[in-house]
């Protein structure tokens, strides 16, 4: 029986829909870490890489939070363009990612502060991140202060940290393929619309 041609599937319009569909997959999985993507910035020619936890995949792009005053948020602030990559061994999958990041509006980031742990509330209230720390068990006596404080209190979002959000301009899926003839996908945005290109392995 032959399928109707207007029932086929057609492919997403835009990639974003493509690495939602593995990061739910890998959460799935239940791996230790299915958020997690390394994330790299570039200030006077210099690369940095980190991992981080991507939180929220939508339509625009990447969701993760961290301290504005970090490293990473400093050198962003510098140069707003970012490259990202996911690895998930098990789905012999991976995603590379290039482009713009950019600080979600304040209420992005409360909404989301608010579902942390207390504690991760706290640390980001205490933690000066990247900064040099004189002494781990200083911090901790901090952060066992500021447990008692907040006890019975609500911990706001300080203003030094938030979320950024990652707006793709390239995204390239690699599935892993016999004899390292792996299948090559890059997707790239021009004129605000998404096109698409095979590469070689």
């Amino acid at each position: 029986m032959k399928q109707n041609k207007s029932s086929k599937r057609l492919p997403p319009q835009n990639p974003l829909e493509i690495v939602k569909y593995y990061y739910q997959k890998a959460q799935k999985l239940r791996l230790k870490y299915p958020d997690v993507a390394v994330i790299s910035t570039c200030v006077n020619n210099k690369p940095n890489s980190r991992c981080v936890l991507i939180k929220e995949i939508n339509d625009e792009g990447l969701i993760f939070y961290t301290n504005y005053q970090s490293q990473k948020g400093q050198e962003l602030s510098q140069n707003p363009n970012i490259a990202l990559v996911f690895y998930w061994e098990k789905m012999d999958i991976q995603i590379r990612i290039r482009g713009i990041a950019q600080k979600v509006p304040p209420e992005v980031s409360d909404r989301y502060f608010k579902t942390r742990p207390k504690g991760s509330q706290i640390s980001a209230i205490i933690s000066k991140q990247s900064q040099e720390l004189e002494s781990y068990k200083k911090l901790m006596q901090l952060f066992e202060k500021y447990l008692e404080e907040y006890k019975d209190k609500e911990v706001k979002r300080p203003e030094h940290w938030g979320g950024y959000i990652i707006l793709p301009e390239e995204i390239e899926i690699w599935k892993e393929k016999p004899h390292r003839l792996h299948k090559r996908i890059l997707y790239y945005k021009k004129n605000s619309r998404w096109y698409k290109k095979y590469l070689y392995p």
